[in-house]
């Protein structure tokens, strides 16, 4: 399993609207194209801080999905409301509790 970790920042406090288009036009359009993708999640640190979780059953599946769906998905919805740079990390998952 691999998951890729992005932390961003908004120029302004993240709203409901793009919650809802997170969650229909990005994570649930992930989950019904590729198989490989096992789940996401954002969490909201500050009213502007954000970080996204997003699980892969492998870097394959990550890749793909990245290039594909999520990268041009982020660059059309996201990069516009970013108030810096994007911080990505990517690795391979060694221990889990949970589902």
């Amino acid at each position: 399993m691999h998951t890729i970790i992005t932390k961003f920042t908004l120029v302004k406090p993240l709203d409901q609207e793009l919650l809802r288009k997170v969650e229909r036009e990005l994570f649930m359009r992930a989950k019904e194209l590729y198989p490989g993708f096992l789940g996401a999640q954002l969490v909201q640190l500050s009213e502007t801080e954000t970080v996204s979780l997003s699980f892969f059953e492998s870097r394959e599946a990550l890749d793909e999905v990245s290039s594909k769906l999520a990268g041009p998905w982020f660059a059309e919805n996201v990069r516009p409301l970013l108030a810096g740079p994007v911080q990505r990390m990517v690795g391979e998952v060694v221990a889990r509790f949970g589902p």
